[in-house]
């Protein structure tokens, strides 16, 4: 290979990368838009995710990442009970491999 192809590759190959790059960057919201985003996300209806207002084997919505307290969750429609489950359940881990400080 030349030196004007190897050139002419990564000139290429960098443009697409810097083009792929701002394509993604430009479906994401700014930081005045991540609230209103965030308000209009989709949330689904609670006999789409399988709600029930009672724990499962120790699975409550306190207990999900997607909780966001006070009967909110960040993708079902409606108060939910903090006791409650959904098949959408994944555990709030956040900090629980630290030891005591």
């Amino acid at each position: 290979m030349t030196d004007d192809s190897v050139r002419a590759r990564r000139s290429f190959l960098g443009g697409a990368l810097l083009a792929g790059a701002a394509a993604l960057c430009a479906g994401r919201p700014g930081p005045a838009q991540s609230k209103d985003y965030l308000a209009q996300s989709k949330k689904y209806t609670k006999e789409r995710v399988g709600y029930r207002d009672e724990p499962y084997e120790g699975r409550s919505c306190a207990k999900c990442v997607l909780y966001a307290g006070h009967g909110e969750c960040a993708i079902v429609q409606g108060e939910v009970s903090a006791n409650g489950w959904c098949v959408q359940w994944t555990p709030a881990t956040m900090g629980s491999l630290a030891g005591p400080a």
